[in-house]
């Protein structure tokens, strides 16, 4: 009954829902109390309820009883102040739900995950050491310098778990280890997608570098700088903007963006921490680009690729190989089967 307990208040919270909102979304209809009697383990609902619980929250019914459980602690939020309790919870509880969906698909495919790479840290003393730090995992993810095409399937294919959500605009992104073995980065992905590039490896670095000396603030400084490397490495931004500029203009930021999916506002951070501009000049710009709207919404925005399919890959290999059922998959892909059964047509 307490496995049930918390999976209902764990669906509550995944729609951001209050008791009342709950309550008031039911048909049969219960109280306020009984949602908190079901919550607490107090009392346990009967098959119609459970229904009408289930058509409330979005779920499938055996979402309630599912056994796998995923640990999310430890957690690095952007901008955490400016995000309601509420939607922190919404949050934590989708993306443990697609977890766990996740996980039980890899397992019913027998896939294993060797992220044993990502578990050794890079101890940051200084600014200066990211820059080689991020120069050594594109090394050794044999990127060279070159543009990342799609930054999220990059991530999926080096063993992090991406969790796309639609979310409240206070929030960017979180990243954690859930199971202290699991790597796991949460994306808002509804903003322009060289903001979502620059995120996803913004929160990688929070699970790569080792960032334990240094206040909130400089953790977020640091991984943005890093975030800003693992787009365009060092040696091809000096390339593309050249030494000691007196002023660049947003054009020529607008093709580098074009090229390597990193923001003009991004490069101009980046031409200041590499020396190439003043930071009186950088002051100015920013100013300008602030005026301009550009801090939020750029003048253009960067046209490609950014989604990671992994998980539908995995979902439709299963199916296909009869490894799984229709319902079952329908169930993975939180889906009511008549819905799952128009994904897979989509392209019959």
């Amino acid at each position: 009954m307490q496995e049930f307990a918390r999976r209902l208040r764990s669906a509550r919270r995944m729609r951001g829902m209050s008791m009342q909102a709950l309550v008031d979304k039911m048909t049969p209809g219960v109280s306020k109390q009984a949602i908190h009697k079901y919550e607490s383990g107090k009392m346990h609902p009967d098959s119609q309820i459970l229904i009408a619980l289930s058509n409330a929250l979005g779920v499938r019914s055996e979402y309630f009883f599912r056994q796998d459980e995923c640990v999310i602690e430890n957690i690095s939020f952007r901008k955490l102040q400016r995000l309601p309790k509420r939607e922190q919870n919404k949050i934590i509880e989708l993306s443990r739900d697609f977890l766990e969906r996740y996980l039980e698909l890899e397992k019913l495919l027998e896939i294993e995950n060797d992220v044993s790479e990502l578990k050794e840290k890079y101890v940051v003393n200084n600014r200066d050491q990211i820059e080689g730090y991020s120069m050594a995992i594109r090394e050794r993810w044999k990127l060279g310098n070159d543009p990342i095409y799609n930054v999220m399937e990059l991530l999926e294919d080096m063993g992090v778990k991406i969790i796309e959500l639609k979310a409240d605009n206070g929030f960017s992104g979180m990243s954690t280890w859930v199971n202290d073995s699991i790597p796991l980065i949460a994306l808002n992905t509804d903003v322009p997608h060289d903001r979502l590039r620059f995120t996803a490896l913004h929160e990688l670095g929070h699970l790569v570098l080792d960032l334990s000396d240094f206040s909130d603030k400089e953790r977020e400084g640091h991984c943005n700088a890093f975030a800003g490397s693992m787009l365009m490495p060092e040696v091809k931004f000096r390339s593309e903007i050249g030494e000691n500029r007196h002023r660049i203009l947003p054009l020529e930021l607008m093709y580098i963006k074009r090229q390597y999916g990193i923001s003009m506002g991004a490069q101009l951070f980046r031409a200041r921490d590499l020396g190439l501009i003043t930071q009186s000049y950088f002051s100015s710009s920013w100013k300008f680009y602030s005026k301009m709207g550009w801090k939020n919404h750029e003048p253009e925005e960067y046209k490609g690729e950014e989604k990671s399919n992994r998980f539908d890959q995995l979902l439709l290999r299963a199916y296909a190989e009869e490894i799984i059922t229709s319902s079952k998959a329908a169930s993975l892909k939180n889906l009511r089967l008549a819905e799952f059964r128009d994904f897979v047509s989509a392209f019959a």
